[in-house]
């Protein structure tokens, strides 16, 4: 068990440049990286606060990985610091010989941080057992994402992101079935959605202050509308 555990990790600390890990692209990346973790991250360079990299750690051994030291929310250079020296000790326990390079990853430089997640997501596909995970239990809760940026569209706040979103999720929610029915509704709800938004003539001389917002949220649905005709293309296609 001991000896075959180190020759993964011997293995795993020297994946070279043209390894397969390091192809996979940084969309695919997120899109992981948030399933497992319950996360919102919207770039690679979110990362850099070393909090993602402890808990995929903590996903594939788990108990083993202290998230209670780890800082989720950890916004300062000197508390990245904190986050990869319990990265540090996980490796060190594990036997992974690979280098952290820590004065790179903490300063946020998307390169780095891709590279970096390339390598542990290879790791996490070679070790992982196939459990289930519950990230925001392990993780207490909190810590979705380390900036500022998404607030806003999370609290759901500005009534337009909220129409246009919920929109776009009728469109997404077509786009993964190819049957009629959902493709239907989509557009239905998209049109419903258009309803709702009165199409006032309005004077380029007394035009009000809502007006503006108003047009494009028309000009988003119109751009939804279609992309929902070009999906029930695609159904008809198939």
């Amino acid at each position: 068990g001991d000896q075959s555990l180190n020759q993964d990790a011997h293995t795993m600390s020297n994946v070279g440049m043209m390894d397969a890990a390091f192809f996979v692209g940084k969309n695919e990346l997120l899109s992981w990286l948030n399933e497992l973790l319950q996360m919102s991250y919207t770039k690679i360079e979110q990362c850099a606060n070393g909090a993602a990299y402890c808990q995929i750690m903590d996903a594939i051994y788990p108990g083993e990985v202290p998230l209670k030291k780890v800082l989720f929310d950890a916004k300062l250079e000197h508390d990245f610091i904190k986050n990869y020296k319990v990265l540090q000790s996980v490796f060190d326990k594990k036997q992974i010989t690979k280098h952290i390079e820590v004065n790179k990853l903490i300063k946020a430089k998307p390169l780095d941080n891709l590279e970096f997640l390339q390598w542990i997501k290879r790791y996490f596909d070679m070790h992982f057992g196939g459990h289930e995970y519950n990230a925001l239990e392990r993780r207490g809760g909190g810590g979705g994402v380390s900036t500022k940026e998404n607030s806003g569209v999370a609290s759901g706040t500005n009534p337009r992101s909220a129409t246009v979103a919920a929109a776009a999720a009728a469109a997404s929610t077509a786009s993964k079935n190819t049957r009629s029915t959902p493709v239907r509704a989509a557009a239905r709800d998209v049109s419903n959605l258009a309803g709702a938004v009165p199409s006032r003539p309005g004077s380029s001389m007394g035009k009000r202050p809502g007006d503006e917002q108003l047009q494009l949220l028309q000009e988003e649905l119109t751009s939804l509308k279609l992309t929902v005709a070009e999906l029930e293309k695609e159904r008809d296609f198939y």
